[in-house]
Order: C-alpha cells, then sequence, then structure tokens
C-alpha cells in the first residue's frame, strides 16, 4: 500500500462487481495521483441502478483496502455513514455479503440522538444487531421521539438488540448530564425504546455514592408516557397514623382508562387498600376511588371510604340529554380526619350523594336530579344536615335579544326529606321580561317578573299544609361608561369612570309559615348588591323598596386589553322598614354598610386582591378581604393575606367570627435551597389553623424536599404530619409526596425542576 493518503470511498452493499471493481481502481489512481501533494481527501459515491438495493454505505479514511464484492477494511481516521447512523472508529472492516460492520479503537456510534462509544463494536446492518464491550452511552430525545427524558451510563457490554432496543450487562444509568450524583448499578438493563420502558434486574439505587435502595427488579419509563409498574413507594410520619409507607401500582390498561392499586402501611391504624380507577370515552367520563382499612388499631372498627364522579352524553338517544352521578361515602364521622391531610378532606362536613339527568335545547334547560348528604358530625360543634332532595327537577328557558326583549323563564319542584325536621314539597315559577336600551357608553335596563311559590308541609298537625306565595319584582338598572388616556408611572392607560344605579322594587309578603328548607342570609359583597333577594335558596323573597348606588373604575393596558386595576365601591338606600326576616334582627337604618373592592395586576409581580365592608350605622368595620402577591419568577412568590368579619350570622342562634392571618411564600435562599413556609394563625382562638414550614433543595438532576406540616383536622385536634421526597429527574420520586400540599398551601408554588414523573400515570392522563 501506498503511504497514508486521505481520500473518501463510498459503497453500496449490492456487490454490483464493475461497480466495485471500477471503484477500486478510481479509488488507487486516486492515491496515486496524490502521493505528490502530500495527504488529500475525495469523497465520491456509486449510485447503484437496482432500486431495491441496500441503503449505500459511505466510506471515510486515510487508508483504505479491500477485495470486490467481499471486503472493505480502513484505518486511521474511520468514519463510516449510512442512513441512519454515523460511525467513527481508528480501524474499520465491512463484509458485503453479510452486511456487518466490525470496528475497533475509540469506536462511536451515532443514531439519532442516540451515542454509543467502546473499544470494539460489531454490528448487523440488516438487523440492527450486535455489541459494543466496556461501552459508554447517552440516550435522549428526538424528532421521533420528543418525549424521551436525556440518560446515560456505563455498561461492560451492550448488546443492540434490534431498531430502538439494547441490553446491557453491569450497567449503570442515571439522568445526570454531568456527574454521578445519583446512579442505578444493575446486572441486567434492557432498554425498549420503541415502548419507551427500561427493564433492571439485581437494582441498587446510590446516591452520593451511597447505596440507598435495592430491589431485584425494576422498570422505569423512558419519557412521559404512561406505562404499568409499580411507582415509587412513600413514606411518613404522622402524630394519628404513625410511620406509614405507600406503595402504589399502576395499570396502563389502555389509553383512555388506567387504575392505580395503592397498599398503605399505618403503624397506628393497620394497612389501608386505596384503588382509583379512571375512564374516558367519547361519551363518558368519571373516576372511581375506593379505600378500605380492616380492623383499625385505634378504633378496632372497619373504615372506608367510596367516591365515584361520572358524565355520560346522552346524545345518541337524544341530543342534548346528558346524565351525571356524584356519590360519596364514608364509614364514620372521623374518617377524613383521621386519614387525610388535606384541610379540604378534614373540613368536609357534607357528602354529596346525587345522580341527575339533563336536557338542554337551544333556548331550554331542563335537569332532574335526586340528592342526599352524609353529615359528618365534630361533636364540639355540631351541625343540622342539610334537607335531601328527592328529587328536585328544574326549568331555566331563556330568549334574548328577541325583538330586542329578554325573555326568562325559571322553574322548579323539589321534594324535601329530612331525618328529623319538617319535610315538604315546592313549587316554584318565576317568568320575567326585560328591555335593554343602550345608546353609546349609556344602557338602562327596566325588568319585570313574577316569583309565584306552592308549598305542601308534611305535618297534619299544621292548619294549613298548602302555603301559596305570590311576588312580583320589578327593578331598573342604569349605568355609564366614560373614558380618558391617562399616563401613570410611566405608563400608558385607558381609565374607564363606571357609575351605576340600580333599582329594586319587591313588596313585602307574609312568609313566617313558609318553612325554611334551603335559604341562608347571603353574605353582604359588591356583587351582592345588584342581586334581587338577599337570601340564597327561594323559601324566602325579601321585600325591597331600594337603590344601589355605585362607582367603578378600571385601568386597562391600552396595547393588550388587560386589565391591570380594578376599583368599586357601593352602598344601598332602603325607603322603607324591613318586614321579611329568616333569623336575623330587622334592619332599622337606611343605609346598608359601605363595600368597596380594590382587584388588580400592578405589573407582571404584584398582584393584588381586597374587599371591604364598614359600616356607616355603627362607624365600624364588618368585613375585611385583603390578599396581595408577589412573584417575579417561579421559584419566587411571596403571600400575605388578612380576613376578618366581626360576626357571621350562619343558624338561627349560631355565630361566628373570623379573624386570620395568613402569610406563605417560596424564597430561594442560595441559588439551590428553596425556603417554604405558611402561617395561617386564628387572632381570635389565639390558635394555628394550619401551618407549614419546609426547604426544597434543587441540584439539577435530583431534587430533595422536606416539609413539616401541622394541621387542625376539628375544633378540638389537631394533627402533624412530616413529608420528604427525593426526587430523581427522569426516574422517580422517593417518600411522601408534598407536591399537592405545597400547591395548596402556597399560592403560585412552582416547582424548582421541570421533571416529571418517571412511572405510571400524571394528572394529565389522556388527551382525546
Amino acid at each position: 500500500m501506498a503511504s497514508p493518503r486521505a481520500f473518501a470511498f463510498a459503497l453500496y452493499s449490492t456487490g454490483l462487481a464493475l461497480g466495485v471493481g471500477s471503484l477500486m481502481i478510481q479509488a488507487a489512481a486516486a492515491q496515486s495521483g496524490a502521493a505528490a501533494a502530500g495527504p488529500a481527501r475525495v469523497d465520491r459515491t456509486l449510485h447503484p441502478p437496482d432500486p431495491d438495493a441496500r441503503t449505500p454505505l459511505f466510506y471515510r479514511a486515510q487508508n483504505i483496502d479491500g477485495v470486490s464484492e467481499k471486503v472493505i477494511e480502513a484505518w486511521g481516521a474511520v468514519e463510516l455513514r449510512d442512513r441512519t447512523h454515523r460511525f467513527t472508529a481508528d480501524w474499520a472492516r465491512y463484509d458485503a455479503e453479510k452486511d456487518e460492520i466490525w470496528a475497533r479503537g475509540n469506536v462511536s456510534v451515532k443514531r439519532l440522538s442516540d451515542t454509543i462509544s467502546g473499544p470494539e463494536l460489531r454490528l448487523n446492518r440488516a438487523t440492527t444487531t450486535g455489541f459494543v464491550k466496556d461501552a459508554t452511552y447517552e440516550l435522549g430525545p428526538s424528532p421521533s421521539r420528543p418525549e424521551q427524558f436525556f440518560a446515560r451510563g456505563h455498561a461492560d457490554e451492550l448488546i443492540l438488540a434490534g431498531p430502538d432496543r439494547y441490553e446491557a450487562s453491569n450497567a449503570t444509568y442515571t439522568t445526570c448530564r454531568a456527574s454521578d450524583e445519583w446512579l442505578l448499578h444493575m446486572k441486567e438493563l434492557d432498554i425498549d425504546q420503541t415502548r419507551q420502558v427500561g427493564t433492571a434486574r439485581n437494582v441498587v439505587l446510590y446516591f452520593k455514592d451511597v447505596p440507598i435502595m435495592y430491589t431485584p427488579w425494576f422498570d422505569f419509563p423512558l419519557s412521559r408516557d404512561r406505562k404499568s409498574g409499580f411507582l415509587a413507594p412513600s413514606f411518613g410520619s404522622t402524630g394519628r397514623r404513625g410511620l406509614e409507607m405507600t406503595l402504589p401500582y399502576y395499570f396502563n390498561i389502555a389509553p383512555n382508562y388506567d387504575a392505580t392499586l395503592s397498599p398503605r402501611v399505618m403503624s397506628k391504624r393497620g394497612v389501608e387498600l386505596n384503588t382509583q380507577f379512571r375512564y374516558l370515552f367519547p361519551t363518558q367520563r368519571g373516576q372511581l376511588d375506593a379505600s378500605f382499612l380492616p380492623h383499625d388499631n385505634q378504633t378496632a372498627t372497619n373504615r372506608y371510604g367510596f367516591a365515584w364522579k361520572h358524565d355520560h352524553n346522552l346524545a345518541a338517544l337524544l341530543p342534548g340529554l346528558s346524565a351525571s352521578a356524584n356519590i360519596n361515602k364514608v364509614s364514620d364521622d372521623f374518617y377524613f380526619t383521621d386519614l387525610s391531610d388535606h384541610i379540604r378532606s378534614t373540613s368536609q362536613t357534607n357528602l354529596p350523594r346525587e345522580v341527575a339527568l339533563t336536557y338542554n335545547l337551544p333556548y331550554v334547560g331542563m335537569a332532574a336530579r335526586i340528592q342526599r348528604f352524609q353529615t359528618l358530625q365534630d361533636p364540639e360543634a355540631p351541625i343540622v344536615p342539610p334537607y335531601n332532595r328527592t328529587p328536585q327537577l328544574l326549568l331555566n328557558a331563556q330568549r334574548l335579544d328577541y325583538r330586542g326583549i329578554d325573555l326568562n323563564l325559571g322553574g322548579e319542584y323539589v321534594h324535601f326529606d329530612h331525618p328529623t325536621l319538617l319535610s315538604g314539597d315546592r313549587a316554584i315559577l318565576y317568568p320575567s321580561i326585560s328591555y335593554p336600551i343602550k345608546w353609546g357608553g349609556f344602557s338602562i335596563t327596566p325588568k319585570y317578573g313574577f316569583h309565584m311559590s306552592r308549598y305542601f308541609v308534611d305535618d297534619p298537625s299544621r292548619e294549613e299544609q298548602w302555603i301559596n306565595r305570590s311576588v312580583p319584582i320589578a327593578s331598573l338598572d342604569a349605568s355609564v361608561v366614560f373614558e380618558r388616556d391617562l399616563s401613570l408611572f410611566g405608563r400608558d392607560y385607558v381609565q374607564t369612570l363606571e357609575p351605576r344605579a340600580y333599582y329594586l322594587n319587591i313588596p313585602a309578603r307574609k312568609q313566617t309559615t313558609i318553612p325554611n328548607f334551603d335559604s341562608a342570609i347571603a353574605d353582604l359583597s359588591f356583587a351582592q348588591l345588584f342581586s334581587e333577594n338577599r337570601y340564597t335558596g327561594s323559601d324566602r323573597i325579601n321585600d325591597a323598596n331600594q337603590v344601589t348606588l355605585a362607582l367603578t373604575s378600571r385601568l386597562i393596558d391600552p396595547g393588550t386589553g388587560n386589565e391591570r386595576l380594578r376599583v368599586a365601591v357601593g352602598e344601598r338606600i332602603y325607603f322603607t322598614d324591613q318586614e321579611v326576616t329568616l333569623f336575623e334582627t330587622p334592619r332599622a337604618n337606611r343605609i346598608s354598610d359601605v363595600v368597596a373592592t380594590a382587584t388588580g395586576r400592578f405589573s407582571d409581580s404584584w398582584l393584588l386582591d381586597s374587599g371591604v365592608q364598614y359600616s356607616t350605622d355603627r362607624q365600624q368595620l364588618e368585613r375585611l378581604n385583603f390578599s396581595v402577591r408577589y412573584q417575579p419568577e417561579p421559584g419566587k412568590v411571596l403571600n400575605l393575606s388578612y380576613r376578618f368579619a366581626r360576626e357571621l350570622l350562619t343558624t338561627e342562634s349560631a355565630t361566628t367570627q373570623i379573624k386570620q392571618i395568613d402569610i406563605s411564600g417560596q424564597w430561594p435562599i442560595t441559588s439551590n435551597i428553596y425556603a417554604l413556609a405558611r402561617y395561617n394563625y386564628s387572632l381570635y382562638d389565639h390558635k394555628l389553623v394550619e401551618g407549614l414550614l419546609g426547604l426544597e433543595y434543587n441540584e439539577g438532576c435530583w431534587t430533595f424536599r422536606l416539609v413539616g406540616q401541622q394541621l387542625a383536622t376539628t375544633t378540638a385536634n389537631r394533627t402533624n404530619a412530616v413529608f420528604f421526597q427525593l426526587e430523581l429527574n427522569g426516574l422517580s420520586r422517593i417518600g411522601t409526596n408534598p407536591l399537592d400540599t405545597l400547591r395548596r398551601n402556597i399560592p403560585g408554588y412552582s416547582k424548582t425542576n421541570d421533571a416529571v414523573p418517571a412511572a405510571g400515570r400524571s394528572d394529565d392522563w389522556y388527551r382525546p
């Protein structure tokens, strides 16, 4: 052979004798002609006429030799390319008959975004099978699999087991890009990129070079796609349950339905089995949750919980027809307080059990439902259970802008049932007509309706079991919008000034003989100033001869149309004394409390939401809600809120007072350590409602969270909980998941890493 020369050689492995022979002659001539000029590279490609020929293989090297139709051998900066692979090595040999590559010395193979390197490679191009000795690999996302995680590792031998599949022995695996902060050491590893699943045997998880977990078998996803298998176990400790561990198993049954089975071991309670089944079909969707704790060690009883939500589109039977169900049941009053860490669960008092059928047409909507409740009682603060509705029929017909007129018709029939209170029936029909008139920024809307009710009280001792009530309702709503350009703090806005007057007239009707099935006093708010009835429900219709005066001003970004700030203030003026009451003292003054609100996003970092109710008669503050959020970027958020209510009338004989401060936040202490906290304290009761303190440490490819929580579960009881979680990006989360707790306690909380759960389910579990 001549001294090393740089040239290119292209070979199609079809074995065309003349083509290969002529190419070899051209290559030799190129070498001889270049002898005087020194090293050079020449690229050539042969295109065989056979359309069924195999994929071409391109050679580039400093030296090349071979036999026509048999073998090509190259050495010195060898580069081989075909349509899907790129190989580099010190030496390479290609067997054309077997369509096989053998390479040695600094071998590197790149396919899509996968890279494998080692001292030796054998590969059959036809079957994409072979091996790499002492292999180092990197796997990552590509256009054909954009959801795949980045991963890398080492193996004594990496077997190429076909397209998108690798088998490794004595291997490591991590998603850390630049370090080995955590590693999976395994005897065997099978990576199937077609199914996006990795399977390992005899696995030891090393964290900071310390072994922390062993399992004889382990499988994990390579992407965000769902798959069946064990999810990461969760561990924790609470005062009511002791040490606990949950090991979920996820069943990816089909793209549109799945299930999770989660045994939960609690040192103070026993073993609880939790199950969840989710489904989504073109015409129906729902979720079923069930749990069972046989023989609670603390109560010596069997305890269980059940919840089912279902929505069903029955348009195939009748267009516009649909059905729904919401069924909830627990074994006892203290089920949530003993077995849950969420205040939204522990504060539940009435669990609904209802089924409904709805029918919607362009102008008419109808519904029928049966609704019952399970009431969970706190012995320190017992409540009266609500009425069951068995059944309830609803009608809502509406035709807007019919020759300039808006027509509305509301109707209801319901049977109220109660174990200890009066039962009865109620039928309502409420037609109304309104005529909106608009001139530029001015609008006025007169409205007239007639509310008709008929009751039957199931009490033979009453003189009147049948009660009728007819109430005319008239109102006039007028408003005007003024606009002007405004420059404030160097920014341009459009400012509006929107005065509004709302007159309401409802004559008084005697209603003391009507039972109270579902009415209560509505909280006074800015929106309630413009409502027809100060009571919720329909058992009381207030008398009214009053006008509401209000003024609203908004700042609008002229470039985007976004509302930056809204400030509103209003009050009622009463022209007559109050005659209709529920269980409150009749109003004596002629002016209502003043209600004001201020909400807005001054910038991308500041958010304000506040409301105040002030009594001009008593010259004192009645209600105050104030909250402000500062969030300059993800991972940095501070929340401050204050809530005050001088007196809330809850029942005929019970009132409650509220005075609470709530502070929460997420803030970096260093570049990768974040502080997490919430402090919700009742100033009236002088006790903590809910407190949380934690740290989140983000090291890039792993994140650790440690959170402590104290929660008032009932009036007299509270529970403590500790959450700790190690999240290995792209693999798994180990420990007790505090993310739901953090999102609920810290508005605006965001994860400091972008990883997703590595196995099984996600809340975005299916998209049609």
